[in-house]
């Protein structure tokens, strides 16, 4: 099965992104999330460190990915 597209998010990205607020920023250690998930999160601008230098929250962005219609694969029968 391909990967889903980059505006979709996997399971442990929508994860992290439940998780979060637009306005309050959640640290990385309340959201379970390896350092390496959460740069990929931020480069693909879902998720920003705040200027706290500490958290992260959701960006507008990232709201938008989560409320992505995940794809269902059907199957010929």
């Amino acid at each position: 099965m391909p990967p889903p597209p980059r505006r979709i998010p996997l399971a442990n990205e929508r994860t992290v992104l439940q998780k979060m607020s637009l306005t309050r920023g959640r640290p990385p250690e309340q959201l379970h999330a390896s350092d390496r998930l959460l740069a990929t999160m931020v480069a693909k601008g879902w998720i920003e460190k705040q200027p706290d230098g500490r958290t992260y929250c959701i960006t507008p962005a990232g709201d938008e990915a989560l409320r992505a219609i995940i794809p269902v694969k059907r199957y010929k029968q």
